[in-house]
């Protein structure tokens, strides 16, 4: 196989799914401390979540990990969705259209970290600086109370503000505060990404050039 096809195999093979060799966590409330507290919200209905801050410069999502809570009786329907919003909405709240909505996601009682993977997504999910990740559980039977875990700050470069959002019945957000601001309103998350797309391809051509030019002073 010449060079000029192993380049452009490589090119084909970067640009076309993100790969977790190349991954960077670029937010990290996972591996902060435990507030000790949970929030569920009333009815357990409702979307909600926290916007926050991307570190570091890779944006093509990878895995993104949250914790959550399901207490009460017996699981077997309930389960919950995942949704990942770009702030473009009116005074920075989320845009009525999702970068990514979840299938369904089974839950189970008690505390538990839920990880989806997007190493196999055939379009890349480029996600923006900062952006809103909301859960909305469904299917809760009488006596279960489903929600997330508080943690926190988050460990820098990523960021988050104290306060997280919610939506109403109605469909509007609103700017929500835990014990009135006392305790973080940062729910635990983590999220991993690799370069952009056109990155990693540069890269790949970059590094066969080279390649093809020790070859040739060596000839």
């Amino acid at each position: 196989m010449n060079r000029t096809l192993k380049a452009i195999l490589l090119s084909v093979g970067l640009c076309s799914l993100p790969n977790l060799s190349f991954s960077a966590t670029v937010y990290d409330n996972l591996s902060s401390p435990d507030l000790g507290q949970q929030y569920a919200p009333t009815p357990a209905s409702l979307e909600f979540g926290d916007q926050i801050t991307l570190g570091g410069t890779e944006r093509t999502l990878s895995q993104f990990s949250f914790y959550y809570f399901l207490s009460g009786n017996s699981a077997s329907t309930q389960n919950m969705t995942l949704r990942l919003y770009s702030n473009t909405g009116v005074t920075n709240s989320p845009a009525s259209t999702a970068l990514y909505t979840s299938d369904p996601i089974p839950v189970n009682l008690s505390f538990n970290t839920q990880t989806i993977t997007f190493t196999n997504v055939i379009t890349p999910i480029i996600l923006p600086d900062t952006f809103t990740w909301t859960v909305q559980f469904s299917n809760l039977a009488a006596g279960q109370t489903g929600g997330l875990l508080l943690y926190g700050p988050p460990i820098p470069p990523g960021s988050s503000f104290n306060d997280f959002l919610q939506k109403d019945g109605a469909g509007n957000w609103s700017t929500m505060l835990i014990n009135g601001g006392a305790t973080r309103g940062d729910f635990a998350a983590r999220v991993t990404a690799v370069p952009e797309p056109g990155v990693l391809a540069l890269g790949g051509l970059g590094a066969l050039v080279l390649a093809g030019l020790r070859r040739f002073r060596k000839a």
